[in-house]
């Protein structure tokens, strides 16, 4: 009689057969990424985008009840829609200059309370619709649609899958503790609930290990991305239009409405980091940023 695999056992072959085709590459600002291929990269994180969409409360308008504030909300997507036009087109004008492969974006605004942004490596971009309550003059908004943009473009996706399934592979490989319940579970009264029980358990001690771990991980190299995904929405930003300054004034006028925690804290940061460019010397402005928007001033890295 043939078994079925654990689910633990499929897990690491398909983590395996992953992780070798993964490779190496340099990401924007010159460090050394690793990365799943561009379609397991897709997969992966149209998955984890897709649960993390599930998980999100709904507003009210999602049951498209006919009042004032979903008018507000059908402005706010077409707004929103618009500038991801915009910068889709400045993005697929920077393919030279990237030299990867640029996906075409397709921007959604899900009805949804959250604030804040997400994206997956095939150029998905979520604005949820709870981000109308901060206000944000168009500048503000571009550069948050912009940033999401900025991940995919960066490969950052793909880098965190290729951390999520190495990890998922090493934790199933040297984790002890399945070994440790299976010898627990053999005093078990019967041996169908034995392994039933020793399954379960390894599975949830294996994906908890798995998930602190990956966790840790991408924390050690999230500022770095948050960083390059910044320099790529300005890069966007100017490109399609908008200055440097008008962004920073645009997230000035929106900072006593952000919280320091979640993604308002991440955009704080950004925030921080576009006030030392815009305050700094004009000829410190990064070179692809004044590149993008054929500044005449000498500028440097």
């Amino acid at each position: 009689m043939l078994r079925r695999p654990r689910p633990s056992a499929l897990l690491m072959v398909f983590a395996s057969a992953c992780l070798g085709a993964c490779a190496t590459t340099t990401s924007q600002s010159g460090r050394t990424q690793f990365v799943v291929p561009k379609q397991v990269g897709a997969a992966y994180s149209e998955i984890e985008l897709q649960a993390m969409l599930s998980l999100a409360p709904d507003s009210a308008c999602a049951a498209k009840i006919a009042d004032k504030a979903c008018e507000a909300a059908v402005t706010f997507r077409r707004q929103v829609q618009q500038i991801g036009s915009r910068l889709g087109r400045a993005a697929r004008d920077m393919r030279g200059e990237l030299g990867r492969p640029v996906p075409y974006f397709q921007v959604m605004v899900p009805a949804k309370e959250e604030q804040g942004t997400l994206s997956s490596a095939g150029g998905t971009v979520v604005v949820f619709d709870g981000l109308r309550s901060l206000d944000f003059q168009e500048p503000a908004l571009a550069f948050v649609v912009a940033r999401e943009m900025g991940h995919v473009l960066a490969e950052h996706h793909e880098e965190n899958s290729a951390t999520s399934l190495m990890m998922s592979a090493a934790i199933t490989l040297a984790l002890p503790m399945a070994n440790l319940l299976r010898g627990a579970a053999a005093v078990s009264t019967t041996a169908a609930t034995a392994t039933a029980t020793t399954s379960v358990a390894a599975t949830a001690a294996t994906t908890a290990a798995s998930v602190a771990g990956t966790r840790v991980l991408k924390s050690l190299y999230r500022p770095e991305q948050l960083r390059e995904a910044d320099m790529l929405a300005l890069r966007l930003m100017v490109r399609a239009g908008w200055t440097p300054m008008e962004v920073a004034d645009a997230l000035q006028a929106a900072a006593p409405r952000l919280k320091e925690e979640g993604w308002m804290e991440e955009l704080l940061v950004s925030k921080q980091r576009l006030d030392q460019i815009t305050m700094g010397p004009p000829w410190l402005l990064p070179s692809t940023v004044a590149a993008a928007g054929s500044s005449t001033v000498a500028a440097v890295d």
